[in-house]
């Protein structure tokens, strides 16, 4: 089994025959769309949301085709699969063997990891040569946006620029020796470019340390994502590494189109008066406040949906599958599938 797989398996074993396979292809790749939102909140997997982007369909229904060949999952209904027995013995049994990317959280740091990895491996590399007064060199990235964030932050460093270099190394250092540091630290070093040593590729790095390229890749991105998480919570123990990452880090993750709509409710609008104004339908507006009360902690939903009748969503889902819908609307159908949907996105987690 390769790691892909065993992460495809452990999404399908969350959502046990709830929704199709190909939602979960979805999750991996990072579709910002209301029923994948949902969808990962919902079955707590916002972990691996964004966590593999480089799949592509056909290649996710070939490994689905094997899964279910070699008796690892079995169709419950039309696309929909549920892991069998053996199934879900060799997931356990893989995960023993290898580290779970317990650091993931590709919903909050999906879109900022690469722009991380791409700064902090071209200032190395920047650093490095300054240190040695070697101004010929080719940068290791070439994304001109990049270039231009390290010439400004170059130019007005947090610290002396002499001393950017020993700031740098002692606060990563630092981070990699930390007890909770998930893997080996090596993972990331490898890659770094400095001086005469050019990092490896990701199939390089993978080779060197005897893995596949996905695993490499899910233990990449699972350090990365722990070195985000760290230096936030602690950004008096890591002021450089902070002042690298300071704008990539949001505090909620909202699609752009919901972050507008968020706006409009602040200000004492409407569903159908947001509608009106962003000429949108307004059950697109309700998947926005949807996906806002997924992420916001302090959004009320009580303007949308009444206490008791939230408490009547809350008691019916606890009699019912907790993630269908349509049970639930059966049961109280004065109810709009909008308010179950919202009462469930604000408490499905507490169920």
């Amino acid at each position: 089994m390769t790691y892909i797989e065993a992460v495809v398996l452990y999404c399908l074993k969350k959502i046990n025959g709830e929704r199709t396979i190909f939602s979960v292809y979805h999750l991996l790749k990072g579709k910002r769309s209301s029923q994948t939102i949902q969808d990962a909140h919902l079955y707590s997997l916002t972990s691996m949301f964004y966590s593999f982007p480089i799949m592509d369909r056909i290649g996710f229904e070939k490994m689905a085709a094997k899964l279910h060949e070699n008796n690892l999952i079995s169709e419950s209904e039309p696309e929909k699969f549920i892991l069998t027995q053996e199934g879900r013995s060799q997931l356990n049994e893989f995960f023993r063997e290898r580290p779970f990317p317990e650091s993931l959280n590709g919903w909050l740091y999906g879109s900022s990891v690469e722009h991380l990895w791409k700064r902090i491996s071209l200032l190395v590399q920047v650093l490095s040569h300054y240190i040695r007064d070697e101004q010929k060199y080719y940068p290791i990235q070439r994304d001109r946006e990049v270039q231009k964030w390290i010439k400004r932050f170059l130019y007005n460093p947090p610290i002396p620029l002499k001393d950017l270099n020993h700031h740098l190394f002692s606060e990563l250092v630092s981070l990699m020796k930390n007890e909770t540091f998930p893997d080996n630290a090596e993972l990331l070093i490898c890659r770094l470019t400095g001086g005469e040593y050019i990092g490896l590729t990701r199939g390089q790095a993978a080779d060197n340390y005897r893995m596949s390229e996905d695993e490499y890749w899910f233990r990449f991105l699972n350090v990365l994502h722990y070195l985000i998480k760290e230096v936030s919570e602690q950004k008096t123990e890591y002021p450089l590494l902070y002042s690298i990452i300071v704008d990539l880090v949001p505090e909620i993750s909202l699609t752009q189109s919901s972050e507008e709509t968020y706006k409009l409710l602040k200000r004492g609008f409407g569903i159908e008066r947001i509608a009106e104004i962003r000429r949108l339908k307004e059950s697109t507006v309700e998947d926005h406040i949807v996906e806002i009360a997924l992420n916001d902690s302090q959004f009320s939903i009580e303007g949308f949906v009444p206490i008791e009748e939230i408490n009547q969503i809350i008691q019916k889902a606890k009699e019912v599958n907790k993630r269908k819908l349509k049970p639930i609307k059966e049961a109280l159908p004065q109810l709009s599938y909008f308010q179950i949907r919202l009462t469930l996105a604000r408490y499905g987690d507490r169920l």
